[in-house]
């Protein structure tokens, strides 16, 4: 007999540590058991039972934990669990089946779980519909809200309410089965029936589900064949030898992985561009698995893969078409297609190419791997030079007409609609984008970040400080790309970087001003800025003032901090001529101003009239382990040693506020790496390139009074140690130790 009004007071303790042993020890191994034996009968193999057990026991233990008990106190660990039946499919396991007893709910859950993307493809072919007449009427519908808690859909609305998360990019899960209050007592058997029961309600949707899974499981066999191509590509365009190199695949944090790829022509980069490899299509809510290739952050190709799915041999033949307004797109591809087929790229119907062919039932590509990816880097990089998306161009010889693009994104270029860029300020959107790029943010630091931006209905200014290199500039810019839902490379219109200058001294450095001399309004990015948000007043400007104490900031900032204050126009001009520049102009409540600062003997101090109008944050706080887990792997087994040195220095000079921030070891590791692809004859030994490294990236920044003695004689040792007594590292520490003794103060320069 299992009483629920039981498990509802274990779920209730309020004692983090008591409760997840006690409701490990209460729940785990006898529902462990259960659900295997049911999984047995089910399904006979294949399959492994799933529980919350782990997570109970490492908070228990974290919990204990003096360094962790401090943020594991007020946690919801511990208020619920579950166990599941799953099956690997692929890399990645599908839940069929869970049991779940939800504390924060007080409701005990069975049920089976399609994905967003699922359900969305469900409704696109109209299947939705049939499935749910089939479910008996006890059968719920609930969607994810967060991990403790679900909002049951009426399946009528169903359609409609998944419908309308397509656009704002929510993708919850989907559950269909049982509720029951978490009161009064069940026998064990009945729990087993409920479970049964919900088992052969759902099997046309677990069958869905499974087969989506093995379908996917086939693609991402065939994007991880393109993505392990990664030999360099030797190509001829328009008579001139080019280079194509490909970057290390990043680590699978969601369900779109990038490798970069960088064009070269004698060394020389011209462009850079990025494989995307996706499970399902997220702009639009699609569960199609997708290949898209962009070239300077502009979205160029975008292949669906699951049509090379099959049981003979496919060709892979893709269609192109152009969406650019204001232009002729029939003419663009026309004259694309054309250069593909000058190129040696297989053209037919006059908007279709071919890349590859594909074997279904050997797994494999007809043509070599390296051909294939750079046949799509190829075409990748000739469509941006027909369309101009990033003003990029090709050296030809005869004219091309440059062609301006209004947009670009991670979009079907087989559709004709226009790219709309959707805002969207739900924090778990925006942190799951984030945390889901390349770069290194913790999650406070983005709901700060997120808050600050957000908190107050018309005034948006937040103020990032820190030392060089902890990524300031980039964490703006990937909240501001996070917005609309694009990654960090991606051009956004919404946002400008706006670097400011020395000699800055008043509001015209934003606001520009009438010239006399040339009789023209001078005009300046922020101003364009401030009138595009007037005329676009739903969509989120963002503006990043970069480095923005170079100047006195409460002298060129004035009228933008009393134009926010006082909501009254800032005025530009008093002249009758000018139809195109209005005479005055305010700040509208679409504008967010994030501007980074650096705290040195170069920059100004920021006056109390600035810093009482803004939220300042300040990264100095560099997590390096993160950083380091998501360098390649073939970089990390090489140089595991230099890290793990550079790391522990970075710790020495922490508390004399002199460390170093991510741009700074991105650098190093990067020279290294690069050192060691370099012919045996020519490379130096190992301890001596750390050594540069460390005197050319770490040491320049190294000054200070009597105060760093102890910091000194830690480095000479520890240089001694590692880089040996012939160190130039060691030699600017000695030589600065001496100065210290004389003057009573130091600085690496001399």
């Amino acid at each position: 007999m299992i009483n629920l009004s039981q498990y509802q007071q274990l779920f209730d303790i309020d004692n983090t540590t008591e409760r997840c042993k006690k409701v490990n020890d209460t729940m785990d191994q006898f529902w462990k058991s259960e659900l295997d034996q049911l999984a047995g009968e089910l399904l006979g193999q294949d399959y492994r039972i799933a529980t919350y057990g782990q997570t109970l026991v490492t908070t228990y233990h974290d919990s204990l934990n003096p360094k962790y008990a401090e943020q594991k106190k007020d946690t919801n660990i511990g208020k619920r669990y579950f166990a599941q039946i799953v099956r690997k499919i692929g890399n990645k396991e599908i839940i069929l089946l869970t049991l779940e007893f939800n504390g924060v709910e007080q409701q005990m859950y069975v049920y089976t779980e399609l994905s967003f993307y699922q359900v969305n493809a469900l409704i696109k072919s109209g299947q939705l519909s049939t499935e749910l007449s089939e479910l008996d009427s006890d059968v719920r519908v609930f969607a994810r809200t967060s991990s403790f808690t679900k909002n049951e859909i009426e399946r009528s609305l169903l359609e409609q309410e998944l419908s309308a998360m397509v656009k704002p990019r929510i993708r919850p899960w989907i559950y269909f089965g049982l509720a029951i209050p978490m009161e009064g007592n069940y026998e064990v058997a009945d729990i087993i029936k409920m479970l049964n029961y919900v088992w052969e309600q759902t099997t046309a949707l677990r069958n869905y589900a499974l087969e989506d899974r093995q379908q996917n499981a086939k693609a991402a066999h065939i994007m991880e064949l393109i993505a392990s191509a990664g030999k360099p590509y030797s190509v001829s365009l328009f008579g001139h030898s080019y280079q194509i190199y490909y970057g290390a695949l990043e680590t699978d944090k969601s369900n779109v992985r990038e490798q970069g790829f960088t064009l070269k022509r004698e060394g020389q980069t011209i462009v850079q561009g990025t494989f995307y490899y996706g499970e399902y299509n997220e702009r639009k809510g699609l569960n199609k698995p997708v290949l898209a290739v962009d070239v300077g952050g502009s979205n160029h190709i975008y292949a669906n893969v699951s049509v090379l799915l099959g049981d003979d041999r496919k060709e892979w033949w893709i269609q192109k078409s152009f969406k650019m307004m204001n232009h002729d797109n029939e003419a663009l591809k026309h004259r694309a297609l054309d250069l593909l087929r000058q190129h040696g790229i297989p053209v037919r119907n006059e908007n279709e190419y071919l890349t590859g062919t594909y074997i279904n039932s050997e797994q494999r590509f007809e043509e070599d791997l390296t051909e294939i990816k750079g046949r799509f880097a190829c075409a990748a990089l000739l469509f941006a030079h027909v369309n101009g998306r990033g003003k990029f161009k090709f050296l030809e010889t005869e004219d091309q007409s440059t062609v301006e693009s209004e947009g670009n994104s991670i979009d079907d270029d087989n559709s004709n609609e226009i790219i709309e860029y959707i805002s969207n300020f739900d924090f778990t959107v925006i942190n799951e984008t984030i945390q889901n790029s390349s770069l290194t943010f913790d999650k406070d630091l983005i709901l700060d970040l997120h808050l600050n931006l957000t908190a107050l209905d018309e005034k948006h200014f937040v103020i990032l400080s820190g030392i060089s290199g902890t990524g300031k500039t980039q964490l703006a810019k990937l909240y501001a790309n996070a917005v609309y839902g694009l990654s960090y490379g991606a051009d956004n219109p919404y946002l400008s970087l706006i670097p400011v200058r020395p000699d800055w001294s008043d509001g015209t450095a934003l606001f520009g001003y009438y010239s006399s001399f040339e009789h023209q309004y001078i005009m300046t990015e922020f101003l364009k800025v401030l009138m595009h948000a007037h005329e676009e007043r739903e969509k989120p400007h963002f503006i990043v003032l970069d480095e923005m104490n170079l100047a006195r900031v409460e002298y060129y900032l004035s009228d933008y901090l009393s134009g926010v204050e006082s909501h009254k126009e800032i005025p530009l001009h008093n002249r009758n001529d000018l139809e195109e520049i209005p005479g005055k102009i305010s700040i509208p409540p679409n504008v967010y101003l994030i501007g980074t600062i650096n705290v040195d003997e170069t920059t100004h101090s920021i006056s109390d009239k600035v810093l009482d109008r803004a939220f300042v944050m300040t990264l100095s706080d560099v997590d390096l382990k993160t950083f380091w887990s998501r360098v390649e792997d073939g970089v990390r087994l090489e140089l595991q040693n230099e890290f793990t040195f550079l790391k522990k220095l970075n710790s020495m000079l922490t508390p004399y506020h002199l460390h170093f921030g991510y741009r700074t070891m991105n650098e190093m590791i990067q020279k290294m790496s690069r050192h060691l692809t370099l012919e045996v004859e020519y490379q130096l030994a190992r301890k001596v390139m750390l050594d540069r490294v460390i005197s050319e990236k770490v040491l320049p920044k190294l000054r200070g009074d009597d105060r760093i003695t102890e910091l000194l004689v830690e480095l000479k040792e520890n240089f001694t140690e590692h880089l040996g007594e012939e160190s130039t590292s060691l030699g600017h520490i000695i030589r600065m130790e001496k100065e210290l003794a004389r003057y009573g103060a130091t600085q690496f320069w001399r």
